[in-house]
């Protein structure tokens, strides 16, 4: 009679149980979010679209990466609520004016409001706009001869300590400039930054002295402001190094 009444009664908890169990689904049901790429014109882009929280998470939060289809769509899908924001590296095979490159807007952030995700929303019509900005082009003259000569269909490691060409964003936080070519008089640097945004390009060596266009010595801690308010503005900006002593 005992083992009767103990499984009526665990009977009547399965009920109660399935009940909490969807409650509980639909409080955490994922959300998603989806939209296009597109550029300033309004024309659909192939891009690779990262989404990443908005604010730090106190556990790893690897963000998520997709390729947009013909359209220029893109969904994320499974998501829990929080606040994300979007970035997009558009595909080099999408054409541009030669002067006015796509911004990477991962390295060089936009700025957007971050999307609002709440549990169980499907966040739908988001249009990413991809900007566009210029080249910054910059040539580091070698006429000593004191930079290594990379294998040959290689360029140089990107943290080589002979020779560091870097851009210091509105964020405070470093990129590479990225190697172009090099002959034998020296290097070739490149870079899309965005325009009207004030960039302060670093070049430093440790194996000979750095002197800007006006022939000024550059020092290790010294940058070189620069700010494009259209793709025309500015030209290919040189620097020199020499051997210590000259």
């Amino acid at each position: 009679m005992a083992l009767l009444i103990r499984l009526a009664r665990a009977h009547r908890l399965i009920p109660a149980l399935v009940l909490a169990h969807a409650a509980f689904a639909q409080s955490t049901g994922t959300g998603s979010i989806s939209g296009h790429v597109l550029s300033e014109d309004g024309h659909a882009l192939h891009a690779s679209v990262t989404l990443s929280f908005a604010a730090a998470r106190g556990y790893p939060a690897p963000p998520r990466r997709m390729l947009t289809d013909a359209n220029g769509a893109f969904t994320f899908s499974k998501l829990p609520a929080s606040k994300y924001v979007l970035c997009a590296q558009v595909a080099a095979s999408e054409p541009a004016p030669a002067n006015s490159p796509y911004v990477d807007t991962c390295v060089w952030p936009a700025g957007q409001t971050p999307i609002t995700v709440t549990a169980g929303q499907q966040v739908g019509g988001v249009v990413f706009t991809a900007p566009k900005g210029t080249w910054l082009q910059v040539r580091v003259a070698d006429p000593d001869h004191v930079l290594p000569q990379a294998a040959a269909g290689k360029g140089p490691a990107l943290l080589e300590p002979e020779l560091q060409v870097m851009l210091n964003g509105p964020d405070g936080l470093y990129r590479h400039a990225r190697f172009l070519s090099s002959d034998s008089g020296g290097r070739n640097y490149q870079a899309a930054i965005p325009l009207k945004t004030v960039i302060d390009l670093k070049v430093a060596s440790s194996v000979a002295n750095v002197f800007d266009q006006t022939g000024t010595q550059v020092m290790s801690a010294d940058e070189h402001g620069i700010q494009s308010a259209t793709p025309a503005d500015l030209g290919t900006v040189t620097y020199t190094l020499h051997k210590g002593g000259h």
